[in-house]
């Protein structure tokens, strides 16, 4: 956004203010100052009166001028074409050091004396401005030939350019600021006043018919004029060269002008264009599936209001009959349909889409109050409008609260004062409790701490005392603070049994996946920016990304690697979740005198110890091999509490020998099955509990769970605990096996005789043989 001093001054008082005074002030209140340009025209340049202009005799290029300096007529050798009698125009007299340091000397061109040099906007340190000498006029003081230009202040001007961010959309206007550096100054803010004698007016209803379909949320104010005799006056060409404003004609560059001046969204249109060669418009605004509103005429989009205009439809001279267009719509509608939709847009999207001047009458009357006095425009008495009111967002605040969270103690009266000076509505301030409307053109105030922000950055961050930071929290036990403790604690059991953390990218290759048999995620899904090639997709299952760091321990001469990592994988759908795993490759101990400096390789059962070990107690239940990486005769599922939790599984031997990894097993398991609950308590006996073993015959294809669940809710109350502790098979056996069951016997009320527990065993016996076809060995 690109101010100048003379153009604030327009709208705030700054006597007595420096520029570099704006600038720190524009700082401290938010509004970053990006850079300071400061034009200057040299002494020695004057305000001079072309009398009168004849071809040079040598040179056809060349125009001889008498130009009245005041205190002489001077001759002057000027090459300009739009060089003509009865212009007033910049010379530089002899002597005079111009801002790329040519000094100017009597000079003979084509030998014709020259005294001088007249002079273009950019030869005195000026953006451009058109082409050839700098044409002046009355729009930058009363001209006075002889008077120096470096006494015009409107020409001598400091241009600020600030960074807005993308919430201040009530900035990227002239007003905008200059609103706020009355705030910051404590200086009111200069009210525009336009007034319009509309009697012996025509109305605009004899040209225009402005209808609605729907209720699209929108604003639009539309007026008329009949332009004639248009001018752009000097300081209006300067200062949008200053923001690099281009335009096609005069209509334009005043729309453009106004624009940045008031923050109002302003479009024109050219009355014949619309009209179809009749005697009046027909503008109908409608509501889009989208939410949006598009104005039509003759059954023709002329704009998408917020977004984009017809542009051929705008007016292209500077006379004629004119519609002006003022519109509003909210940010947060226009941005998100934009997006979704990929709507073409045009240069004032830039506006709505962060935020424009809602005041659309102020925008208006200010441009035709440019018109009115640069050009014999008559202006149409009346608008048609149709007005979306804006919601106000009503907050309630306590000083309690914004004491507590500035950090130091306010005055009432100095909160509401800076709140009423930045646009806020108070409605009460009783007992420590302020009740307010946001201002209509804040579109990023949504909750308290936005206002107590906007108090702190006008009370000034340096004028906030230093204080230590102290942070207390409320006692609380909630589910994310029992994850976090869960969590931590996993990290530590698996740390103490001899695991060392990982921590791998999610990212992974699509390719290797595929290799491994999983599904990468689904194009719709599929990363639009990867990092690398290498890493296109996101890891399904952390072994994917496991398996780099087990080879690079094997390749630095590692025997034992235990490894562990709690990260998030990934449907195909780009569903998340967190898992945990246990990784272990190599020999199951460390190297020692009790196995001889030769310890043996981790196996299948040793490792589901050390899995037991960290997560706790758990059964395994037969699985399928789901992708490449499960084998497809060591591997089971792991549930707890009747829940399926994850796979435990010896590494594929393909992909073993791919990355050159000795035995590798690894259990995998979602974080989510693995949560602590709450262990209760339950007595146990005082009396000495006794075990007894039992050896049955049953199918070798009957799986031990089927055994397990034909005794669980079956057994005396006295059997607190059985498990198996042998199977054997042998020919002499042939398609049926031995195993034997542990029972572990106790009662809460005595000790048992031998008699009792005979009894249970027999009853134990009953139930196997009755559901499971055992017989006693």
């Amino acid at each position: 956004m690109i101010v100048t001093r003379n153009w604030l001054q327009e709208w705030v008082d700054l006597d007595g203010i420096t520029t570099d005074d704006i600038c720190k002030k524009l700082n401290s209140i938010g509004l970053e100052v990006d850079s300071l340009t400061r034009f200057r025209v040299p002494e020695k340049i004057v305000v001079g009166y072309v009398k009168s202009c004849e071809k040079h005799p040598d040179a056809d290029k060349l125009t001889v001028c008498q130009i009245d300096l005041g205190t002489a007529t001077r001759q002057i050798v000027c090459g300009a074409k739009n060089i003509r009698e009865g212009l007033y125009v910049p010379v530089a007299t002899v002597g005079a050091v111009m801002p790329n340091g040519m000094k100017i000397k009597h000079a003979k061109l084509r030998g014709v004396e020259s005294d001088g040099m007249v002079c273009s906007s950019t030869e005195l340190g000026l953006p451009k401005i058109g082409e050839g000498i700098l044409e002046l006029d009355e729009s930058i003081g009363k001209l006075e030939i002889g008077k120096a230009l470096c006494e015009y202040s409107l020409l001598n001007d400091d241009m600020i350019e600030i960074e807005l961010t993308a919430n201040r959309g009530d900035c990227l206007s002239i007003h905008g600021v200059a609103r706020e550096l009355s705030v910051g100054f404590d200086r009111s803010i200069i009210p525009f006043e336009f007034k319009q004698d509309e009697n012996n007016h025509l109305g605009i209803g004899r040209i225009l018919q402005f209808m609605h379909e729907g209720n699209p949320p929108v604003s639009l104010i539309y007026r008329a004029a009949n332009l004639a005799n248009l001018r752009i006056p000097l300081l209006v060409r300067l200062r949008l060269a200053m923001i690099e404003q281009d335009a096609a004609n005069g209509l334009e560059a005043f729309c453009n002008y106004a624009i940045h001046t008031t923050g109002v969204v302003l479009r024109h249109y050219d009355f014949s264009k619309l009209s179809c060669a009749k005697e009046k418009v027909k503008l109908v605004l409608k509501e889009l599936d989208n939410g949006l509103g598009a104005v039509e005429y003759d059954g023709k989009i002329a704009s998408i209001v917020g977004i984009n205009q017809d542009e051929t439809l705008k007016a292209e001279r500077d006379e004629g009959v004119v519609l002006l267009e003022a519109s509003y719509i909210a940010p947060d509608i226009i941005a998100p349909v934009v997006k979704k939709e990929g709507l073409e847009t045009d240069a004032l999207y830039y506006r709505t889409s962060r935020g424009s001047e809602p005041d659309l009458e102020f925008g208006l009357n200010f441009l035709l109050s440019l018109l009115g006095q640069w050009s014999d425009a008559e202006v149409y008495a009346g608008c048609s409008e149709f007005i979306t009111p804006k919601e106000l967002h009503t907050l309630k605040i306590t000083v309690e609260e914004i004491e507590r969270l500035i950090g130091q103690q306010i005055e009432l009266s100095v909160i509401v004062n800076i709140l009423s000076r930045l646009g806020f509505v108070i409605h009460k301030t009783e007992d420590g409790q302020i009740i307010l409307d946001t201002p209509s053109f804040r579109h990023d105030i949504e909750n308290r701490q936005d206002v107590i922000e906007e108090i702190v950055r006008i009370v000034g961050i340096d004028n906030i005392a230093s204080k230590p930071l102290r942070f207390q929290e409320a006692n609380r036990n909630s589910l994310a603070l029992q994850r976090y403790k869960y969590l931590r604690d996993l990290r530590l059991k698996a740390v103490a049994n001899g695991f060392f953390e990982t921590v791998h990218y999610v990212f992974c290759d699509n390719k290797k996946l595929r290799q491994l048999g999983f599904e990468p995620l689904k194009e719709e899904k599929a990363l639009l920016n990867p990092i690398t090639n290498e890493m296109d997709g996101l890891r399904p299952s952390l072994m994917v990304t496991m398996l780099d760091s087990l080879q690079r321990n094997v390749s630095m001469s590692k025997k034992r690697i235990p490894l562990f990592e709690i990260g998030k994988v990934f449907d195909t759908e780009r569903n998340e979740a967190f898992h945990f795993l246990l990784a272990y490759a190599g020999e199951k101990e460390m190297e020692a005198v009790t196995n001889a400096g030769k310890p043996e390789p981790i196996d299948f059962a040793s490792f589901v110890d050390k899995v037991a070990a960290v997560i706790g107690p758990f059964e395994l239940k037969k699985g399928s091999a789901e992708n490449g990486l499960l084998h497809p005769y060591q591997s089971a599922e792991i549930w707890i509490d009747g829940k399926r939790a994850g796979v435990v599984s010896k590494l594929h031997p393909t992909v073993a020998d791919a990355y050159d990894l000795p035995d590798t097993f690894f259990a995998e398991l979602d974080v989510s099955n693995l949560e602590a609950k709450h262990i209760h308590a339950k007595a146990i006996s005082a009396y000495t509990p006794v075990q007894r073993d039992i050896s049955i015959v049953v199918p070798q294809t009957m799986p031990y769970t089927q055994i397990k669940e034909a005794l669980e809710g079956n057994l005396p109350e006295s059997v607190k605990q059985f498990f198996p502790i042998d199977r054997y098979v042998d020919e002499s056996l042939g398609e049926w096996m031995s195993l034997t069951l542990r029972f572990m016997i106790s009662s809460m009320e005595k000790t048992l005789e031998e008699s009792e527990i005979n009894a249970i065993m027999d009853d134990v016996l009953k139930i196997l043989e009755k559901r499971c076809e055992a017989k006693l060995r």
